[in-house]
This record gives C-alpha cells, sequence and structure tokens, in this order.
C-alpha cells in the first residue's frame, strides 16, 4: 500500500507534537520522555488513519468472511489499551507516588494521535497548547498553593501512660496548626514498648522537623517519625 502524501501531515504533527509534550516530561528527568511520547503518538495515528482507509479485508472465506475496521472502535482500543504504559510510569516508595502527571501525558498522546488521525490538526494544536500551558505555567502557579498535607506521626515511648502521651503530643501539634484526623496506638509487651500512631492533615509541610524534634523531647518518648500519606 502506497503512503499517500496526504498521510504525512497527520504523521509530521504526530511528531512534532507529541515530541513537544514529550520534551517538556524529558527536561524534568521523567523515564517517559521524548522518544515514547512520540512513539505513542504516531502509532495511534497511524493505526487510526489505517481504520479509515482500509474499510474491509477480504479474508478469503467467501461470503461474511470481511473484517471491517471501525475508527471508533479502534480509538476505544487505543484509549484503553494504552493505560498499561500509563500505568508503568507510576512509581510509589512507601507513602509517595511519583509518575501520575506522566502518565496523564502518555494518556493524552495517545488521545492526540486519534485526532490527527482524524485530521481534525486544529483540535490537536489547541489541545497541545493547552497541555503545556498546564505543564508550565501552571506548575509554577503552585508554588503559590498551600495546599493541606497528610502526614502520619509515629510516637515510640517506654512510658505506660499512654492517655497522657496523647494529650502532651496533642498539645505539641495545636500549636502547630495540625488536626488530627484519627489516632491509632500498639504495646509489645516483651520490651515494654508503646507506640501511638496520629494521623494528621496541616497546611506547611516544612512544621515535620520541628514537630518531631518537640515529640521527641518529650518524658519517657524514645523517638518520632513522620510519613506522608498518599492520597491521590
Amino acid at each position: 500500500m502506497d503512503l499517500p502524501l496526504s498521510d504525512l501531515v497527520p504523521l509530521s504533527l504526530a511528531v512534532l507534537l507529541g515530541g513537544t509534550v514529550g520534551f517538556e516530561r524529558e527536561i524534568h528527568g521523567r523515564p517517559a520522555g521524548l522518544r515514547t511520547h512520540i512513539l505513542v503518538c504516531l502509532s495511534s495515528t497511524m493505526l487510526i488513519l489505517v481504520s479509515h482507509r482500509v474499510d474491509a479485508v477480504d479474508l478469503g472465506l467467501g461470503e461474511g468472511g470481511r473484517l471491517v475496521l471501525d475508527p471508533n472502535r479502534m480509538a476505544a482500543g487505543i484509549v484503553t489499551g494504552i493505560g498499561f504504559l500509563g500505568a508503568a510510569t507510576v512509581v510509589r516508595a512507601g507513602d509517595f507516588l511519583r509518575g501520575l502527571t506522566t502518565a496523564a501525558c502518555i494518556w493524552y498522546v495517545a488521545g492526540l494521535g486519534i485526532v490527527l488521525g482524524n485530521r481534525l490538526y486544529g483540535l490537536g494544536m489547541a489541545g497541545t497548547l493547552v497541555v503545556l500551558l498546564v505543564l508550565t505555567l501552571f506548575n509554577r502557579a503552585t508554588a503559590f498553593v498551600r495546599p493541606v498535607v497528610y502526614r502520619r506521626l509515629i510516637v515510640l515511648a517506654s512510658r505506660s501512660d499512654l492517655d497522657v502521651l496523647l494529650q502532651e503530643v496533642r498539645q505539641i501539634l495545636a500549636l502547630e496548626g495540625a488536626a488530627v484526623l484519627d489516632v491509632a496506638s500498639g504495646h509489645d509487651n516483651a520490651s515494654g514498648r508503646r507506640e501511638l500512631v496520629l494521623y494528621l492533615s496541616l497546611k506547611n509541610e516544612l512544621q515535620a522537623p520541628r514537630v518531631t524534634g518537640r515529640v521527641a523531647e518529650l518524658p519517657g518518648v524514645d523517638s518520632a517519625r513522620w510519613k506522608t500519606i498518599a492520597t491521590q
């Protein structure tokens, strides 16, 4: 099958627009960068172009032995199938999740290929422009946002009066403006060590060193650890 010159436009735009989104991910050190985004966008564009050009393929089985390529079904398959690649970019380390934005970008360039394969070039360019604005300008704007931070404070103590210790910890947290969402506890009979686990929400993540330092100074406290809770 010869390559029509008209197909060069969507294929070229797939490389250009998909590569633009991939380049932004590349300069931020993400594992799915320039090449991955170009390949995803280019492959989805090619599949849509093929589904438009091949209305039916003769399977040599007589009547009824024909395979019909529906562009709508092809698009649905692309959007569904790209999920595995996006999931591979999401990394979880303990309570921290990373890679959700990159996964969303991969899903976008797959959709971009569908749009370009349907020759909706204006929509594809406008959408890519909006995506770049979100990834650049909006990223800078988040520096002025003070989001709620969810953390888990783990306190190990050798004292038996957990109720009193809990009140002392609550007083420290109240001074920092932290809200206690839930409290759990544990008791090791062999060592006599008690554990308090407090689930908190607060506005400033820089409070962690101050809180752990003050809690660790309380009588009978052996250690205080502070961990982020993934909420995505």
